[in-house]
């Protein structure tokens, strides 16, 4: 009996030091959108963004979009569950990461009827 109880201890103080390492990674992936990036590559219906866009993505949940020779247009979002959202026109998209040849990207796919993928090369944190 003094042995199962020993291993039961173990499992349970090795689950207790291991998951506030779990939920670091949850919330580093929920927050990889923060930061700057620039649009790369656009297909489908895009006819107020431009390539060479700049996106900061600030923790605050506001971005800043410049387009090369435009004044930066502010906006309001939120990210949660691969969801992105600007909130002051609902407009969202599903996100994705990757990394090609050390650069990260961003990929932004139109939901509810938005024919458009974004894809974005990260710049800086």
């Amino acid at each position: 009996m003094g042995l199962k109880i020993k291993i039961l201890k173990f499992i349970l103080l090795s689950a207790l030091i291991c998951f506030p390492f779990l939920g670091t990674d949850c919330n580093k992936s929920e927050s990889s959108i923060v930061g700057t990036w620039e649009l790369v590559k656009m297909k489908g219906n895009a006819q107020d963004i431009c390539i060479g866009e700049v996106v900061d993505f600030q923790t605050t949940g506001n971005a800043t979009l410049t387009c090369p020779g435009t004044s930066s247009v502010q906006k309001t979002y939120t990210y949660s569950g691969n969801i992105l959202t600007y909130t002051t026109n609902s407009l969202s998209y599903s996100v994705s990461f990757s990394t090609q040849n050390g650069v990260q990207k961003l990929v932004l796919s139109g939901r509810n009827g938005v024919d458009r993928e974004l894809t974005y090369d990260k710049i800086s944190n």
